[in-house]
């Protein structure tokens, strides 16, 4: 029996082994990734951050813009128009 036990027990140990230096490989493998998820996000919210600056600046210089110094002017007339909603074809209009 002592000739199998030793065999069995250094083939488990170089299996635990194996599986363990698996486990580390593994676990700096997904700690790398999660780092570079977070940075790409991090980028990714920065990026966002300055395209909300533009917009909002360029908002502020044309609403302080005077419509009528750049060739607009008041409308004559004002018509509108009123959706009718045909049931037969089937058609909707948004609000009915």
């Amino acid at each position: 029996m002592s000739d199998r036990l030793i065999p069995i027990l250094s083939l488990s140990c170089g299996g635990l082994v194996t599986l363990y230096i698996g486990l580390v490989v593994s676990t700096v493998f997904f700690a790398t990734w999660q780092t570079q998820t977070v940075s790409s996000v991090r980028d990714t919210e920065s990026a966002i951050g300055n395209l909300e600056t533009n917009y909002y600046t360029t908002l502020t210089r044309v609403s302080a813009i005077d419509p009528h110094s750049v060739g607009y002017v008041s409308p004559s007339n004002v018509k509108y128009v009123v959706a009718v909603r045909n049931v037969s074809s089937g058609l909707t209009f948004a609000g009915n």
